[in-house]
């Protein structure tokens, strides 16, 4: 018998929590989640190949542009048929819900995010690691100045999933969003995911947040980034110096957009 699914999306910024959020997620026997998934990457090209190929476009029309997509959903998800909710990962989601409410009766999406210049030290710190097999994530022979500008410009690895969030959050549809800094899942994980099965209208559950165990070694192994989406250990808060220079820690916490005056949207928001 195959159990009907519920979709609600993970989205955010980098090194923000999101492979954590899932690590935790998946310990409910009802939940699918992990790193980020093929499934946004082949409904893009799968659209862009209905809408920009004048012969296959001329045969289709919206109902069977929506099933196509619904498909590769169902069809990715169908090796997992003891999970009836699925919470699927792409920094691309954020940009993509009015695609999305084409396909879903109803979703929530959970933005996982951190003060820039947290994310960048991080980012900095994984390349550090893997010093002797540079990263694909990271401009050939770059230096931090260099890294940081391509990093933060619009459609770069931070700045781009920013600019993608801040229209989500702002845009018509942000009542069904969730706000979720990193800082406030790691202070109090439990209080964390209360909060977030109370927003998808989901029964809460009991987690162990003392030894989380998740990795994806292929997939990091593939950007020579070795622990990209590794989560071991506890959920605990750790403090840390950064690698930043001042100048460059100030100026990325300038922009941290989420936790000012956000009356005039309707995104939830878990600081």
């Amino acid at each position: 018998m195959t159990i009907e699914k519920t979709f609600h999306f993970i989205t955010g910024l980098p090194r923000s929590g999101s492979t954590m959020l899932a690590a935790i997620l998946r310990q409910n026997p009802d939940i699918m989640a992990g790193m980020t998934s093929p499934v946004g990457s082949m409904t893009a090209a799968m659209r862009a190949m209905m809408t920009q190929n004048r012969e296959i476009e001329s045969l289709l029309d919206d109902d069977v542009r929506v099933r196509m997509l619904r498909g590769i959903f169902d069809s990715y998800y169908a090796g997992f048929p003891d999970q009836n909710i699925v919470f699927d990962t792409n920094r691309a989601w954020s940009i993509r819900i009015p695609e999305l409410l084409q396909i879903f009766d109803d979703f929530k999406m959970i933005a996982m995010v951190r003060n820039p210049a947290w994310v960048m030290d991080s980012v900095e710190r994984m390349l550090q690691k893997n010093a002797i097999r540079p990263s694909s994530l990271a401009p050939a022979g770059s230096n931090l100045a260099q890294r940081v500008e391509a990093y933060m410009q619009n459609g770069g690895f931070i700045g781009g999933p920013m600019a993608n969030l801040k229209e989500a959050m702002y845009g018509p549809h942000s009542s069904r969003l969730m706000i979720v800094e990193y800082e406030a899942l790691c202070a109090d994980p439990k209080v964390t995911l209360n909060a977030i099965y109370d927003f998808v209208g989901r029964d809460r559950f009991d987690h162990d947040f003392t030894d989380l165990d998740y990795k994806q070694e292929r997939f990091d192994e593939a950007l020579n980034s070795e622990g990209l989406h590794t989560v071991s250990g506890p959920v605990e808060q750790r403090t840390r110096k950064t690698l930043l220079p001042p100048e460059v820690f100030m100026a990325l916490s300038s922009q941290v957009f989420w936790s000012g005056d956000i009356s005039t949207n309707a995104a939830r928001v878990v600081l």
